[in-house]
Order: C-alpha cells, then structure tokens, then sequence
C-alpha cells in the first residue's frame, strides 16, 4: 500500500510573510558565564571556511533545477560531502510526485534512545528562476538555499562523533521550489514506517541578512494542526534564546510558511525553521551568487542552529543540574567560571616537584622539571558544585605536548598517565592527586593538561572526540587546567640553544610574537634563526639583522630590550621552527637561571606565553684570566694573550672576583679595570 501522500502544497514564496515578525527579548544575555560549556565549545568550532566552499560549490552549478540535467551532479555531490562529514551511508531517497521523479538525500546519525522518533534537520538544494517550470535558466541559489544546505553539511559534520539521545535525520530536499515535493513525500515515507518527528529544524535562506542584521525564528502559529502550536512556539524559544548565548544575533519571531517544513507540521509534528527575513532583492534571480552572501551573518545563524540542536539533544548537556562541578585552576583569579580569565597556561593547580621521596612536601610548590630523570607532577581538583563527589568516582588524566606541534588537541598530545581519586572530593573543597611521573626529553618548553571528569560532570573530551585548539578547551572547560614548563637541562654547559614553534591554528591566522629578555644582562645577545619567509612583510621591532642566507634570516636581540615580529601569516596547522642561540657574555652570573619570555597571539588574541629558564654558563671567551706573575687580568681577546703559558691562567668567572683577589686589569684588554 503506498503512503498516504499528505496535502498539497503552491509552490513556496518567500517574499511576504502571513505576520510580521516580532523583536525578541531574551531571557539573559551572556555576559561572562557560559550556560553550557559543550555548546560554547563546539560553536565555536563552526568554521566560516566550510560554509563558504560548500555555498561556492553548490552555486558553481548552472542550476540545480529539480527538472533539469544537472540535479543529479548536485545529489552525487551532496552524497559525497556527508561522506567526507562523518557519514559514509548517506543515501539517495528517490520521491514520485505529480509525474515527476527525483531524490532527497538523507544522512543519519544514530541516538541512543529506542527508534521510532527522530529529530530532522532539512535544508533544499535545489534552486529556480522565477518561472517555477524553467530548468535551463542560470540559477545559482547560492543564499536560496545552498546557504542552508551549508549550514546543514557543518552541523552535521559537528555531531557526526558526538553522542545524542533521539536519532537524528539531515535531510536535503528536492522538488521545494515546485511546492515542496521531496519534502511531502519524505514525511509520507517516514509516516508510513511508523517514524515520529520529534522535531524539526528547517534551514531556508540564511545568507543575506536584513539591515537590523537580524535572523527570523519561525515558529507553527496556527495552520494545518493546533496541537503542536505550543511545542513548536517554546521549541522557538531555546532557538532564539541560543542566539542571545552563543551569537550576537539580535533575533525576531515569526511565523513558519512557504517552505519544507510545512509537510510535517500537518502531520501533527513540531517544526521551526531560521529565516533570514524577506527582503532579498536576488531571490529567484542570477544575481543570486556567492558574492551576495555574508559568511560571517551564515556563521552565526549555523551556530545558533548546532546550539538549539546540542540543547536538544546532546546526551551531555544539561549535567549542571547534578549538583557536581569539578574544576582546575587556569590562574589564580580563577573561581572555576567558564570561560576562565585570561592568560589559561599558568595553572596553579599543575606543578612538579624533582622528588617523589618520603622528604620532599608536595606542598612546596613547582619546581622546573629536570630534563633526562623522573618528575613527578601533581594536580588540584577542587568541587565547586553542591554536591560531594565520593572516593573512586573522579578520575584525572594527564597529557603532554612536544612543543614542535599546532598544539591540536587530540593529534598532538600524549598522554602521560591517569589516576582515580582515592578520596572524597567534598562541595567546596579540594583534594591533591598524583604524583603522575613523568621523564621530559628535551630541553624546550612543554604544555601539560589536567583533566578531571566524574559521573554528572563530564570534560569535554570525555563527549567530542574530535580536533580543537587546545586554548578553546582549557578556556571553555573548567575541568581542563593548562601549564607550560620549561624543562631544564640535568648539566648545563657553553651557550644555551633552545628551539621556538610558532604554531598555526585551525585556519590561516596573523601572528604576533613576542620575545622578552628584559631579564638578561645587557651584554647577552640572543640570536633568533627563523625562515625568511616569516619575516617577509613582517613588522620588526627591538630585533637587528645579524645574518642572512638564500632561505633564513638571523633576528638579534640585546639583553635587558623585548623584540617583537607582527604580522606573520601561518597556514593552518603549520608549525614554524625558530632557533635561539643564547650568549651570556661577562656580566651573567655563572649558572644562574634568567628566565626568557617568549609569546604568541593569533589575530589579535594569546594563544601561547611560555617562561623559559636558560641557565648561564660562561664559556672560556667569556671568562677572565689572572696571571699571577704579573699580578694582571685579561680576557681571551686581548693582545698578551698568546703569549702567556697555560700555567699563567687563573679562571675567574667575574672581573670582581679577581679584582678582589688583588689582580689589576691589563691596560690593553680592561683598561677601564686598570689602576696603574
């Protein structure tokens, strides 16, 4: 028996509304402290990028006219761009209607709740001129509607490994712009397999935003079912509400119309949709092009609709209400709010002690670890929910990253060890764990992260096993703690070397780095040797050309002065190496740490600040010689030097310490030393 086909509908005209869309007031706008540190997080992973080419391949078609040649093209394309988001049985679902045939294609990600409702996210693919019949005309669509089919593709992409309660549909349709055909029949089809919508979520036009720079939130006022009016207007209000915490998106409510959605609400079914508004001056035309799009007003209304959908339906949203909130210090300042302050690299509540032995107090703070020998690192979870977290519920991982990586976390952390917290964690306290032990093997600095996580309060990268800037987790998620160390070597000796990383974010960025030796004798210099490439167009400050080869520059900075190199373009992911030579010259102490601070920002904003210790070790041509024969000092350099034995030539690490000693400076080498 075939499906009950459902009614009929014009085809769709989005130019005038039945009411007028009115202004939303939210409930709270944000304003320091997250709702949801798992929305906040993967919100911010849309990438402006990904909607852009999915939008610019879509309009790259002559048309996707549902009667025209080129609509299957559009449906393999569509089929292989679920393929690459994480979901390799996409599928075409053939539809018949009106004598016409065509395909929706549909994606699923499976829930864990029992089957028989689903939640949809629908978009149509397909676009037209004016005349509705009219398959061979120039017809990019590129906001009607490959800007919500792009939005569609990014949203689905981000839940592909995310775990959620009700089985989810992202269904493209075809036959819309007809009247509603692929989406008529698709509902007929999910009906008669006894498949309920929970809800729905609609996508139609979402690329060209009215002058208020506002997104329509459309909700069922009426129509083909009363029932569902209600679900359906405080369904809009989680959407609009998500606009106010996640975006900036001032927001209006309106009502559903003329579009996909209207096919399951007369099935009794929940639907909303995000509309940019009427007003389109390109709407069913060929002006209707990439270039008419705003990606940045597309980025926002995609991560108010992830929002609405992960407040929906993520399993793990929502665990504020267990009474359980377990954080790690990013700073002193930090009270466990999300997101924490700024700078996140300098965790308090990570340190490292040399011993692990019976006599040494852990209690006593951070100790540089040593390089090529055991250290033993430590973390603080503290409890700042209601509610006690019992002995063997927590657990705590620990991860290091080799500073020669885009620091992306998973792919460029390691782990270094996990414990189970063997005592109670009680509300409004704090427990000690570790010591996680731990061997660093190279002389350079090194990020560390804590994660705590118990049942009630997950970490997030308990939820999302995928890529992110490790800065956007330790921020966002208060159960991740952060802090960058400089390992130390285990027998310092001649001039100090330290390798340097710029590293590349998830997208191209502009790059600022900051070196700080205002630390350092006046004498020292410091060489930094870096890819010409880095420094083409850059803007120098406090750094003078020292060398210069075919493919690298050599940057030199005095002791006691900060260099900065501005506007430096890295691809994404890239990690540029920068090699600093460090000469201590006569005025450091011999084997005292001087600490180099080496910074980072990425457009504008920290992403890195590392503190490295490099010991001072004076090398012979920094050293000075007595000659107890003549009562003189003098330095490698000086004119007599040849000509004194070996037996003539007291070290001394300091020109005060052999003055003290009664020597007087050669009036050739140290003439300002020399008393006559």
């Amino acid at each position: 028996m075939a499906p009950d086909p459902g009614p009929s509908f014009p085809a769709p005209d989005k130019r005038r509304a039945p009411s007028a869309a009115e202004p939303f007031v939210p409930e709270r706008k944000w304003l320091g402290a997250l709702p949801d540190k798992f929305v906040a997080t993967l919100v911010d992973l849309v990438s402006t990028q990904a909607l852009r080419d999915d939008v610019t391949a879509l309009a790259t078609f002559h048309t996707r006219h549902t009667f025209s040649s080129q609509i299957a093209a559009a449906a393999d394309h569509l089929v292989a761009r679920f393929a690459a988001a994480g979901y390799p049985a996409a599928s075409k679902v053939a539809w018949s209607r009106g004598g016409h045939t065509g395909e929706n294609i549909v994606a699923i990600k499976a829930g864990s709740q029992p089957a028989g409702r689903v939640v949809v996210l629908c978009a149509h693919y397909d676009s037209r001129m004016q005349a509705p019949s009219d398959a061979t005309a120039r017809a990019p669509g590129a906001d009607d509607n490959a800007s919500g089919v792009a939005a569609m593709l990014e949203i689905a992409r981000l839940l592909a490994d995310l775990p959620v309660r009700d089985t989810m549909h992202f269904v493209a349709f075809s036959g819309e712009e007809q009247g509603l055909w692929g989406s008529t029949e698709y509902a007929a089809q999910l009906a008669a397999a006894g498949t309920a919508v929970h809800r729905l979520v609609n996508l139609d036009m979402i690329g060209f935003p009215p002058p208020d720079g506002s997104v329509t939130v459309e909700r069922d006022l009426g129509n083909a079912v009363a029932s569902n009016d209600a679900d359906s207007v405080a369904f809009g209000a989680v959407m609009a509400q998500a606009a106010a915490d996640y975006t900036n998106l001032p927001v209006r409510l309106g009502p559903i119309y003329s579009s996909d959605y209207m096919p399951f609400e007369a099935r009794g079914w929940v639907t909303i949709g995000a509309f940019e508004g009427e007003g389109n001056p390109n709407y069913h035309n060929t002006s209707d092009d990439v270039g008419t799009v705003n990606f940045d007003y597309l980025t926002a209304v995609t991560r108010m609709t992830l929002a609405t959908l992960l407040r929906l339906n993520l399993v793990a949203v929502g665990e504020a209400s267990s009474g359980v909130d377990l954080y790690i210090r990013d700073s002193l300042a930090d009270t466990g709010a999300q997101p924490s302050p700024v700078p996140h690299w300098t965790s308090p509540d990570i340190w490292v002690r040399n011993d692990a032995s019976a006599a040494d107090n852990p209690e006593d703070g951070h100790q540089p670890p040593i390089n090529n020998q055991p250290n033993y690192l430590y973390a603080r979870v503290r409890n700042r929910g209601t509610v006690a977290v019992p002995a063997g519920a927590a657990r705590v991982r620990v991860h290091r990253c080799d500073p020669g990586t885009g620091m992306i976390w998973p792919r460029d952390f390691s782990p270094i060890g996990e414990l189970v917290v063997t005592e109670d964690i009680p509300a409004g306290g704090a427990v000690r764990v570790g010591p996680f032990t731990w061997t660093p093997s190279i002389v350079d600095h090194e990020c560390l992260l804590a994660i705590a996580s118990a049942p009630g309060d997950s970490a997030f990268p308990d939820v999302y096993p995928g890529a992110l800037n490790h800065g956007l987790l330790v921020h966002y998620d208060n159960n991740v703690g952060q802090r960058n160390v400089a390992p130390v070597l285990s027998v310092p000796g001649g001039k100090q070397e330290v390798t340097l990383w710029l590293r590349g974010g998830l997208a191209e960025t502009s790059n600022v780095m900051t070196l700080d030796a205002t630390a350092l004798p006046a004498d020292s210099t410091l060489d930094l040797r870096l890819s010409g490439r880095l420094t083409d167009g850059a803007a120098v400050a406090g750094f003078t050309l020292a060398g210069e080869t075919a493919r690298t520059r050599t940057l030199r900075l005095r002791g006691g002065q900060v260099g900065t190199l501005g506007q430096v373009r890295l691809d994404t992911a890239e990690r540029a190496q920068l090699d600093l030579t460090v000469d201590f010259s006569t005025q450091a102490e011999h084997l005292r740490r001087y600490p180099i601070i080496f910074s980072q920002e990425q457009d504008g904003v920290a992403s890195g600040k590392e503190t490295i210790e490099i010991t001072a070790v004076k090398e012979v041509a920094d050293m000075f010689f007595g000659n107890p024969r003549t009562m003189e000092v003098h330095v490698v350099t000086c004119p007599w030097w040849p000509r004194i034995s070996a037996a003539n030539k007291a070290p001394f690490f300091a020109l005060r310490d052999a003055l003290a000693r009664g020597y007087d400076g050669c009036a050739h080498c140290l003439p300002a030393a020399n008393h006559g």
